[in-house]
């Protein structure tokens, strides 16, 4: 297989497993904020930021280990296509809100998905 559909492949799965993991601790949270229902929205919003970044790890690092190399750049390209798709997703539905919290949301997603791209080369 040639370098750039190795890249390509490794990044659309770290996508799939990064985005898997976000909805898993979203649910996960959910049911566990439900039952309490003492946070109020804001913090609803930071935690929703925090889910994504550790998704953004995870894929970040499955990119990376996929790639077998380039840890930085695999989990940067991961994180970004993991961002894409939430805003795309979000435009079609018609709820694109670009709030303050946005950009916290994409460095989050950013340097998670990078940090998960370093653990993985370092790691190995």
């Amino acid at each position: 297989m040639s370098d750039k559909k190795k890249f390509i492949r490794s990044v659309a799965i770290g996508l799939l497993v990064g985005m898997a993991a976000s909805v898993l601790l979203i649910c996960l949270l959910s049911a566990i904020l439900s039952k309490s229902g003492l946070l109020p929205n804001e913090v609803i919003d930071w935690i929703t930021a925090a889910t994504l970044a550790a998704g953004a790890l995870a894929g970040g690092f499955t990119a990376a280990k996929l790639n077998r190399g380039a840890g930085l750049i695999a989990g940067a390209a991961a994180g970004a296509a993991m961002l894409f798709t939430l805003v795309l997703a979000a435009a079609l539905r018609g709820e694109a809100d670009f709030t303050l919290l946005f950009p916290i949301k994409l460095a989050a997603t950013l340097v998670g998905a990078s940090a998960g791209g370093i653990l993985a080369v370092r790691g190995s």
